[in-house]
């Protein structure tokens, strides 16, 4: 079995290190990876921007400017060459599912079709009880300044976020891609820091029509290893009980180190390649 990363960004993600390309790639062929996705986060719309109110931090260093995507393009495109006897590199992106922005994600999608390999489908942002479009995973206390009414009822947080997890597939249904929908239990990144509970039976339930659409349009899982990395989180996205449903439904489960830098890379790729055995060995 080809050993994979399906999840990975550079320095023009703007929230990680200034490490470059090359050294994650040497690091992946170190490590015995043969296939290497390089998915840094698309430009966000020109209209979502304008009308962003939070941290503008947050909304400068959260993806790829439009002036840089050639330069990001060109740089996975020079790479692939340079590497090709030794790292099979696809080109990607991970794209933000932006309720309200779905016209803007689409042009974008075809615009960008004849250069892609591979595109990750993530849900970032989410409107809170006030409206706002608002970051899940910025920061904790960006998280709480925003979504802290919606801790009151987590479920019904939990399950705004599922409603908008089955609008981005709905949305790469009208694309001719399969895509690859990111760290599925994003939701959960602070759930010791503020208590989350377990899912409920009617948030089970919607993650269950999650799983079905992403089987229904031949769409893939993102098996992330970056919610080990976060202190208040401590676990995969998604979540082990729902890898071993994705597994038994045949939804294909593809390791993600999502690495921001490169000792990121092949983090928890043995025991996760090893869930996703134990539970195909089950289900066989």
């Amino acid at each position: 079995m080809l050993k994979k990363d399906g999840h990975t960004h550079t320095r023009y993600s703007h929230h990680g290190s200034q490490e470059a390309l090359s050294d994650y790639l040497d690091k992946a062929i170190a490590l015995g990876f043969d296939e290497y996705v390089v998915t840094e986060h698309a430009p966000l719309p020109t209209r979502f921007l304008s009308a962003f109110n939070q941290p503008i931090a947050a909304r400068y260093n959260s993806a790829l400017t439009k002036a840089e995507l050639p330069i990001y393009k060109k740089l996975v495109d020079d790479a692939q060459q340079q590497y090709a006897q030794r790292l099979l590199i696809k080109k990607g992106f991970e794209v933000d599912y932006l309720p309200g922005y779905e016209e803007e994600t689409l042009k974008f999608l075809k615009e960008q079709a004849n250069w892609l390999d591979e595109v990750i489908l993530s849900v970032h942002f989410l409107p809170n009880q006030a409206g706002d479009l608002a970051a899940l995973d910025y920061d904790a206390l960006t998280f709480e300044k925003y979504f802290g009414l919606d801790l009151v009822d987590p479920q019904a947080l939990f399950q705004r976020y599922f409603t908008a997890v089955l609008a981005s597939i709905e949305l790469a249904n009208q694309t001719n891609m399969r895509v690859r929908i990111g760290h599925l239990t994003l939701i959960r990144i602070y759930q010791k820091r503020f208590k989350l509970p377990p899912f409920s039976a009617d948030t089970l339930v919607q993650i269950e029509q999650v799983l079905q659409a992403i089987k229904a349009g031949g769409h893939q899982l993102d098996y992330n290893a970056a919610g080990f990395r976060k202190p208040d989180n401590g676990e995969s996205y998604p979540t082990l009980a729902i890898v071993r449903r994705a597994i038994q439904l045949g939804i294909p489960l593809v390791y993600g180190s999502d690495a921001h830098q490169v000792s990121d890379l092949g983090q928890h790729y043995d025991e996760m390649q090893n869930n996703i055995k134990k539970y195909l060995d089950l289900y066989e």
